[in-house]
């Protein structure tokens, strides 16, 4: 799947979710929405495609989609401190046994966009205090459970689909701010018009530099 693919496929996926998704056998034309289906969960299911289609070696290679790593018999808290800390990034890496990349997939930025750099602090931080641990890891179809580790070299990458929905400069600030961290990278896909843009004519374009970028931390991630 190349980048251009990855995108339409996230542009189709918009355009699909403003129609109903079952049709029925008579009367079709009775029915319409007025909200469009959520796609997030797609979103994440073609960014495990992008990502698997990239593998050399998928024998020891596992692509997990919305897992959720719980560290309960661990000394690691939730923000609360009362409960055993969960983790539920939208992609995780496994090679090996080992977790060394985690994915956060945004369409946009929508109404957090100003709380993307404070996110992305917890999760520096988070990231910082799991290194080199394990967590426990359900599996949705079957419900086995598996332990998996978490590699010194641990990432947390936030992925920004489109840049609409919010001011360039203040999505400048909050890269920016971001690729100081230490734990933490951030790439943006597109630019310009947002993929669920109701143009007849939309006008975006690929972020090559960062997708580019994008696709090399994938790689390294078999390695």
């Amino acid at each position: 799947m190349t980048q251009q693919d990855f995108i339409f496929k996230i542009r189709q996926a918009y355009i699909n979710a403003r129609h109903y998704a079952y049709t029925p056998v008579s009367n079709s034309q009775s029915l319409t929405r007025g909200t469009s289906h959520s796609i997030s969960s797609l979103v994440e299911d073609l960014f495990g495609c992008y990502c698997a289609e990239k593998i050399n070696n998928s024998s020891d290679v596992t692509i997990y989609i919305d897992p959720q790593l719980s560290f309960r018999g661990t000394n690691l808290k939730n923000k609360s401190g009362k409960k055993s800390l969960l983790i539920r990034p939208d992609i995780a890496i496994e090679k090996n046994g080992t977790i060394n990349c985690m994915f956060d997939l945004k369409t946009d930025l929508g109404y957090k966009r100003n709380e993307l750099y404070k996110q992305a602090q917890e999760r520096d931080n988070q990231i910082e205090a799991i290194k080199k641990s394990s967590a426990m890891n359900k599996d949705g179809e079957t419900k086995n459970q598996k332990e998996l580790n978490f590699s010194e070299n641990l990432k947390y990458i936030f992925v920004i689909i489109s840049q609409g929905n919010i001011k360039k400069n203040n999505l400048d600030d909050h890269i920016r701010q971001i690729r100081l961290l230490n734990n933490v990278e951030i790439y943006l896909l597109t630019t310009g018009d947002h993929l669920n843009t109701y143009n007849e004519f939309p006008k975006w374009e690929i972020n090559s530099d960062d997708f580019d970028k994008l696709d090399q931390k994938i790689a390294e991630c078999f390695i």
